[in-house]
């Protein structure tokens, strides 16, 4: 367990705060690309490791994010006339330029050079991967985590994105936490005989897999762009010759790749809105070829866009109890939460905005949570001393990793499953 002090360390992440510093030497999705496809877009609130902001694309196509509260008396630029390669605040007329500069002070004298002592807040932001992405740092920015799926066909990819009522670290635990699967997940997940890794039934949205052990060995491994560890089970068949690995990879700050089916990337991570509050993406991405809907229902269930309102809202909280059918548990559902995602969003939600962690009792499954913890406040205090964030070095190429799974022989290392593909 943390200290009721680690615990704060780790979970706040505002400007001058400890994860907060380290987090913001890091590139982070703030919006789809589609919604600033035209030069001169409409401004876009975003709220991003505790900042307001507010992103746009001039009337001349550059992209801009600066702090939302205009630079002379804090009206919103949310509010603003994208206009003259700028927003000019609706209140006095201020012209603030994506860059952060100030083009034009029409309330003033003629003559004036207030402008010229004056700047606007402005972030790095480029666009990739159908994503808008902010970096929030000092310079140089690192280089943009460009996986697999940001140089793919768009077609072949899915993004869905989701807010979430808690702190980034729970979600991002539920991500590297492999053991949950065969409890949260059981009316999704079944066990299968004749397959050697994850496969899917596009028809009736489930998810094989060779195992039906509870209890995972979990093994973790360091690596320049965080860790991956194995979560290493029994199979149904062979138990005495073979063994089932599934391997995760957490890539700093909140990047996870886990194991989907055949032919597929599964990327999912948690962008830190502030203190109490973060947005879910998860990245769906088929290799061969476009995704279509059935096949993305195979791989996240309940939650293909029904379940998410506008403004990335879900229709499932606290309020409505997540709208859990305990009818549907009485006939044989494990959770009575529909959907792998919201089952998943339900306990991390019902944990509070910031659990305190002082409480728990932790086991032998958590390895890899733990693991997690400390690396991101050692790292978080090396920032601190003038060290340099872990995987921002370039020592591995982003579109390079890949979280896999398969059958191992007992005696060969869990690292052997890569050599499966």
């Amino acid at each position: 367990m943390l200290s009721v002090e680690e615990n704060e360390a780790l979970c706040r992440v505002g400007p001058g705060t400890l994860m907060g510093e380290l987090l913001r030497r890091y590139w982070y999705p703030v919006s789809q690309a589609a919604r600033h496809a035209q030069a001169g877009s409409v401004p876009e609130r975003v709220r991003l490791l505790g900042e307001d902001l507010v992103l746009f694309r001039s009337s001349v196509g550059e992209l801009g994010l600066l702090d939302e509260h205009c630079p002379h008396r804090g009206a919103s630029l949310s509010l603003a006339r994208n206009e003259d390669c700028g927003l000019r605040c609706l209140y006095h007329g201020w012209l603030v330029a994506p860059g952060g500069s100030v083009l034009d002070t029409p309330n003033e004298p003629e003559g004036s050079r207030l402008r010229e002592r004056v700047r606007q807040v402005a972030y790095q932001v480029v666009e990739a991967g159908g994503l808008v992405w902010a970096y929030l740092g000092p310079d140089p920015a690192p280089p943009l985590p460009a996986f697999d799926w940001v140089g793919a066909p768009r077609e072949n990819v899915a993004i869905m994105a989701v807010k979430v009522g808690c702190n980034w670290v729970q979600v991002l635990e539920g991500l590297i936490d492999s053991s949950h699967s065969s409890f949260l997940h059981a009316d999704q997940i079944r066990h299968a005989t004749g397959t050697e890794r994850s496969g899917g039934d596009f028809e009736h949205g489930t998810v094989h897999r060779p195992s039906n052990d509870r209890r995972p060995r979990i093994e973790v491994e360091d690596t320049p762009y965080g860790f991956r560890y194995a979560a290493i089970r029994r199979p149904l068949l062979d138990a005495d010759k073979k063994k089932y690995v599934r391997t995760t990879l957490f890539v700093a700050p909140v990047y996870c790749l886990i194991p989907g089916m055949a032919g597929w990337t599964v990327n999912q991570f948690p962008v830190p809105t502030d203190d109490v509050s973060s947005t879910f993406y998860n990245v769906q991405y088929k290799h061969d070829g476009p995704v279509d809907e059935g096949q993305l229902r195979a791989q996240v269930g309940a939650m293909w866009e029904r379940d998410i309102l506008p403004g990335l809202q879900s229709r499932r909280g606290p309020a409505n109890g997540w709208l859990q059918d305990r009818a549907a548990m009485a006939d044989g559902s494990w959770s009575g939460i529909k959907g792998l995602m919201n089952e998943d969003i339900a306990c991390q939600e019902s944990m509070g905005p910031i659990y305190d962690r002082s409480r728990e009792h932790l086991g032998t499954a958590d390895r890899a949570v733990i693991h997690m913890r400390r690396l991101m406040l050692l790292t978080a205090r090396q920032v601190a001393e003038g060290g340099s964030p872990i995987g921002c070095g370039g020592h591995f190429r982003y579109a390079d990793l890949l979280a896999e799974d398969g059958l191992v022989e007992v005696e060969r290392p869990w690292q052997d499953v890569s050599a499966l593909r």
